[in-house]
């Protein structure tokens, strides 16, 4: 019996379409809000972009870094015992 080895790639591309899908609303309704308060920077809508993506890398980084001193700390943890 064969199996697919790419029914996990399969469902990776699926979550990340998935996700793309979801952060494209998720800005489109940001730059909505941001136009309704600010509508003389309505035209700004690549910066606005930008500045809500580098938002998005931040909270990432951070995301990595907790997890990552969480891990070390763990590590750390079990270098005692």
């Amino acid at each position: 019996m064969a199996t697919n080895r790419n029914l996990a790639l399969d469902e990776a591309d699926r979550q990340a379409e998935a996700r793309t899908g979801e952060l494209i609303r998720e800005f489109r309704a940001h730059f909505e809000e941001y136009a309704e308060a600010h509508p003389g920077h309505a035209e700004r809508k690549r910066e606005i972009f930008e500045a809500w993506a580098i938002q998005k890398i931040a909270g990432l980084q951070l995301c990595v870094e907790q997890m990552s001193e969480q891990f070390n700390r763990h590590l750390q943890g079990h270098k005692m015992s």
